[in-house]
């Protein structure tokens, strides 16, 4: 059980990176559909907003990874505890 929740943990991190990129290339796009309305749109640059998008949807991930990745770690330990408990 350990195991599948830090597996969960690095694929959460992984997932929520992509769901970024993917989400930013369509804010880009919706931009750029914007920007011919808008004139202080255009001055945004496509770059800083693919950077944005992936920087949030990360730092998620990376919280919800991070959790579970932790929360395998204790599991696993107390696993261990409670073995050695038995014995005795």
């Amino acid at each position: 059980m350990g195991v599948i929740s830090i597996l969960l943990g690095i694929i959460a991190f992984i997932a929520f990176t992509g769901a970024g990129a993917i989400l930013g290339n369509e804010l880009v796009s919706l931009k750029t559909m914007f920007a011919a309305s808008l004139t202080t749109l255009a001055n945004v640059s496509s770059t800083s907003i693919m950077v944005g998008m992936i920087g949030v949807f990360g730092f998620i991930g990376l919280l919800i990874g991070i959790s579970l990745i932790m929360q395998g770690l204790t599991y696993n330990k107390v696993v261990k505890i409670q073995k050695k408990l038995r014995r005795l």
